[in-house]
């Protein structure tokens, strides 16, 4: 293993990494001598970008905390066309195995128009990865809109992800999120505006997004405002390659702020696919709970979910669970 340890300086991260493209190219490392990059405290400003072979850890040196060492920058769709430009982080398709371990990356962008007017998408993390695979331990991820990005297989352990609109989102096979915070924050216009924390654009018939043990909070917003768990994108079908509507919680808890509904199809403007969910797709859901005004924690009522969603049984949750969690 090739390990380096570095110290926040301007463009320090693409510097080593280009450093590391050199000692590809000269020979003394090849394609699959793993990389751990080991960062002391401090922000590491500027938009970054990995896409070689070797597998890559990177993560905070010990005994720094994950706020403490953080990843910064302004990026978003009205500077950097398409999502794989907008993000701070983005991971390439010449990527395998990629490990992020207790940290923060955020974007810094901040709303100033309607999203018409100006392109507020922003990620934090982009993985623009089909192939490989992403791990993230004791993550923090700070943006907006958009702010991770996933394809293909990932994992999200102990992380805390924030954002206003679509701030989970992405082509995935599957991406397991487990024992995170899902915060739902403030949007910095103001007003009456709905809030969404998913949009999933799922491959055909594959997992999807999974949530188990996660809680997902929220800044209060305006009266008439609505945030919900996930909304369609509205053009999934039967045979199509991705765009599918899956979204799994398994003993997740919600805090009120989250619609009852949970689910949206925006009044029937969005047409969501599979019409209906099931254990292996679409929008399900088991053992959900919720949190009142006073902080009990109860089982939530699910009588008022939007037609689509689907409560899957105790079995059904039960073998998902084993296929997907860490603690089975």
């Amino acid at each position: 293993m090739l390990e380096l340890k570095i110290t926040p300086s301007i463009g320090i991260i693409t510097q080593t990494f280009k450093k590391i493209k050199e000692l590809r190219n000269s020979g003394t490392i090849d394609s699959e001598t793993p990389v751990r990059i080991v960062m002391g405290a401090g922000v590491y400003q500027g938009v970054i970008s990995w896409n070689m072979a070797n597998p890559l850890i990177m993560e905070a040196a010990a005994g720094v905390k994950p706020e403490e060492c953080v990843v910064s920058a302004e990026n978003c769709e009205a500077f950097h066309k398409d999502t794989e430009n907008r993000a701070v982080f983005v991971i390439g398709m010449g990527a395998t195995d990629v490990t992020l371990r207790g940290f923060t990356i955020e974007n810094t962008h901040v709303k100033t128009a309607d999203d018409a007017a100006l392109g507020n998408q922003a990620e934090a993390l982009c993985f623009h990865n089909q192939s490989g695979s992403l791990f993230c331990d004791g993550m923090r991820f700070i943006s907006r809109q958009d702010t991770i990005h996933v394809k293909g297989f990932s994992r999200f352990e102990n992380c805390y992800i924030t954002g206003d609109v679509d701030f989970i989102w992405g082509y995935c096979d599957t991406s397991v999120f487990e024992n995170c915070q899902i915060h739902t924050r403030e949007d910095n216009r103001g007003g009456v505006r709905d809030a969404y924390v998913l949009q999933s654009r799922a491959l055909n018939s594959r997992p999807g997004f999974i949530f188990i043990d996660c809680k997902f909070t929220a800044d209060p917003r305006p009266e008439g405002s609505n945030i919900y768990v996930a909304r369609s994108q509205g053009t999934g079908a039967a045979d199509s390659a991705d765009r599918w509507d899956s979204v799994a919680l398994i003993d997740c808890v919600l805090d009120a702020n989250y619609s009852p509904s949970l689910w949206t199809d925006e009044g029937g403007t969005r047409k969501v696919w599979p019409e209906k969910g099931c254990r292996d797709n679409g929008w399900r859901e088991y053992g959900t709970k919720r949190i009142d005004s006073d902080g009990n924690v109860k089982a939530d009522d699910t009588s008022a979910r939007e037609s689509h969603g689907y409560v899957m049984s105790r079995n059904e949750a039960s073998s998902l669970r084993q296929e997907h969690s860490v603690n089975v």
